[in-house]
């Protein structure tokens, strides 16, 4: 009987570790055959986004998911990021990319859509936690740049 039972609970381990492993090898290509088309943007200064530093220039943004987002930039700068649902006060007549800046660096922190009453947000870095504590916890500059228009496909 406890033959039985262990080899059950091992067969069903076995099982959901398959099951995982193939999910998790699926997930970078079902994100990379692409998302909801948010815009395009120029961003004219070099920024942080979770822990890489992406070059000045124009970028598309894309939605993969309800919290991941693509941003693809110039000479294949590109990244993923996980991002926080953010409740906006008064929807915007335009969509709008927002930077915090400490110094001379510059941290991604919300996208938001037109006319949307939510918006996403990025969770703070260590690199700008320690930015933030390195100017004496003083507030942030903050940086909103317009969304140019709808990327093309």
């Amino acid at each position: 009987m406890k033959n039985t039972r262990l080899n059950s609970i091992l067969s069903s381990s076995l099982i959901a570790c398959a099951l995982t492993i193939g999910s998790l090898a699926s997930t970078p290509s079902a994100l990379a055959q692409g998302g909801t088309a948010l815009a395009q943007v120029n961003i004219p200064f070099a920024f942080q986004m979770a822990n890489e530093t992406l070059p000045a220039g124009t970028y598309r943004i894309d939605l993969e998911s309800s919290h991941v987002v693509l941003l693809r930039g110039p000479d294949k700068a590109s990244g993923f990021l996980v991002m926080n649902t953010a409740n906006k006060v008064h929807p915007a007549d335009h969509g709008s990319i927002v930077f915090d800046r400490y110094g001379d660096k510059y941290y991604l922190r919300q996208i938001g859509t037109r006319a949307a009453t939510k918006g996403l947000e990025c969770p703070k870095s260590r690199d700008e936690k320690n930015a933030v504590v390195a100017q004496n916890k003083e507030a942030a500059t903050s940086v909103e740049l317009a969304f140019n228009a709808a990327p093309l496909k």
